[in-house]
C-alpha cells in the first residue's frame, strides 16, 4: 500500500502551492491529500491527478481544530505541515503523529513586524521543535536556523525546483539598455514592492522596463506604477511563463526568503537571476548585489552595459538552476518521509 500523506497550509498559494505541487509530481507513487486554507485569487498550478484537495474556510484557531479532526479521520502516515502558521498545529496533532515540516521561511525572520514580535515567533518555534518531527528545508540557510532550533530532530536539505519546463532554445542577449527587468510575486511586505519600486525609479532615465507579475494590497500597484513599472495582476501559469520569456533579467527585491519558487522558475527559462542580498538567497548560490535600491540599481545597471558581469550572473544562475533540481528534490521528500515514518 502506498505511503499517505498529509499535506497542511493555511495559505495555500503563490510558491509554497508550486512548492506542493513540486512534491506530489515527484513522488507520484504515493497518496497526496492536501488540507488548507486558501488565498484568494493565488492559486498557482493546478494538482497533479490523483490529489485530492479539501479547503478549510474560516478562521486559524477552527483550522487547528479541523486539521486536528483530518488528521485522526484520514491518518495519514506522514503529516507535511507547509509555512511557519501551519506549523503552529504540531500543537493540535494528536500523539504519535509522524510530523515533517517545511517552514517555507521562518516568521521569526520578517523585518515588518517589531523585534519582541519576532521574538514571540522565535520563542514559539523553539518550544514546537520539542516534539519530534523532520524539517523539510528549502535553502542551506532555513537548514541551519532549524538545527539552532533542535539538535535532536533531523534536517533534510531540498531546495524547491521549478514547476516549469526548460526553455526551448538559447536566450538572445540585451543590447545596451534594451533591458526588460521582472518580478514575481504578492505585492506584501515580504517581497518589498517598495524597493522594486525604487529601482525602477531609479532606471527611469535608462529606458530599462520594469515589470511585476502578481497583485496586492490597494495602493501598492498604483505605487509601483508611478514609479514606471508596469504591473499584470495575477495570471494563469502559462501566461507567467510567456511574460517571463519576454524578459532580460529576474530581479529579486524580497526582504526575507526561504526558497522561492518565482526565482528558480525565472532561472530555469534561462533568465538571469540578480536578487537582494538576504541570508537565504545568499546560501542558495544567486548572484547578490546588496540590500538597498541604489546598489540593486547599480547592478541592473551593470548588467545591461558590463558583459562580464552578465556572464558572471549567467553562470550563477545557471549553477543554481542546476543544484535546485527534481532529482534532488525527489531524494530529500523522500528521505525525510522514510525518516519520519520511522520514528
Amino acid at each position: 500500500m502506498a505511503m499517505r500523506v498529509l499535506h497542511v497550509t493555511e495559505a495555500l498559494g503563490g510558491g509554497l502551492q508550486s512548492a506542493i505541487v513540486n512534491y506530489a509530481r515527484v513522488t507520484p507513487d504515493l497518496e497526496h491529500r492536501v488540507f488548507s486554507r486558501a488565498r484568494e485569487g493565488q492559486s498557482t498550478h493546478g494538482w497533479p491527478e490523483g490529489v485530492q484537495a479539501t479547503t478549510y474556510s474560516g478562521r486559524l484557531p477552527g483550522f487547528y481544530r479541523a486539521v486536528n479532526k483530518a488528521v485522526r479521520r484520514i491518518q495519514p502516515d506522514v503529516v507535511h505541515l507547509h509555512s511557519s502558521f501551519a506549523g503552529v498545529a504540531r500543537g493540535f496533532l494528536p500523539p504519535g503523529t509522524r510530523i515533517v515540516y517545511s517552514p517555507h521561511c521562518f516568521a521569526f525572520e520578517r523585518t515588518d513586524v517589531p523585534s519582541a514580535v519576532r521574538w514571540a515567533f522565535g520563542a514559539l518555534e523553539y518550544a514546537l521543535a520539542r516534539r519530534p518531527q523532520t524539517t523539510l528545508s528549502v535553502s542551506p540557510h532555513e537548514a541551519l536556523l532549524s538545527r539552532s532550533l533542535s539538535r535532536g530532530n533531523p534536517v533534510v536539505v531540498a531546495p524547491n525546483p521549478s514547476p516549469l519546463a526548460p526553455a526551448d532554445e538559447a536566450r538572445p542577449s540585451p543590447t545596451g539598455n534594451d533591458l526588460s527587468v521582472t518580478m514575481v510575486g504578492r505585492l506584501g511586505a515580504q517581497k518589498a514592492p517598495d524597493i522594486f519600486a525604487e529601482v525602477a525609479h531609479l532606471c527611469q532615465d535608462d529606458g530599462i522596463r520594469f515589470t511585476w507579475i502578481g497583485d496586492g494590497p490597494a495602493g501598492v500597484p498604483e505605487m509601483l506604477r508611478a514609479s514606471g513599472a508596469a504591473v499584470t495582476g495575477w495570471r494563469p501559469p502559462e501566461e507567467v511563463r510567456e511574460l517571463l520569456t519576454r524578459s532580460n533579467l529576474y530581479l529579486h527585491t524580497a526582504s526575507w526568503e526561504g526558497g522561492p519558487v518565482s526565482a528558480i522558475e525565472a532561472a530555469t527559462l534561462g533568465v538571469p537571476v540578480i536578487s537582494r542580498t538576504i541570508p537565504s538567497m545568499r546560501s542558495l548560490g544567486y548572484a547578490t548585489a546588496g540590500g538597498s535600491a541604489p546598489e540593486l540599481a547599480g547592478a541592473v545597471r551593470r548588467f545591461a552595459r558590463d558583459l562580464e558581469y552578465r556572464r558572471h550572473v549567467e553562470a550563477r544562475t545557471a549553477a543554481v538552476r542546476r543544484r535546485c533540481s527534481t532529482q534532488r528534490l525527489e531524494e530529500g521528500l523522500r528521505r525525510a518521509y522514510a525518516i519520519a515514518a520511522a520514528r
